[in-house]
């Protein structure tokens, strides 16, 4: 392959190669489609900004979801009696 000739990892060259696969697949449905270049980076961005809305929620959801069962932990803990004798 030609990525040996650059001496890049096969993790690398995977990442590279499925980039060029994709631009090469966008180019060529836009050119099939007649769609421009900004409306095809305008669909680019706003795919991202979805991708990146998802990821903040989904974070926000594991914060608070640990978040209160920590806080339910620390009630329970709090309510039981101590097993040592004074």
């Amino acid at each position: 392959m030609i990525f040996s000739l650059l001496n890049v990892r096969k993790r690398t060259a995977a990442i590279i190669a499925g980039l060029a696969i994709g631009a090469t697949c966008l180019w060529a449905i836009s050119a099939w489609q007649n769609i421009s270049r900004e409306e095809l980076i305008d669909i680019l961005l706003a795919s991202l900004l979805m991708l990146c809305g998802v990821m903040v929620t989904a974070l926000v959801a594991v914060a608070g979801l640990k978040l209160v069962m920590r806080l339910i932990n620390r009630m329970l803990s709090a309510n039981q009696p101590s097993s040592g004798q004074d």
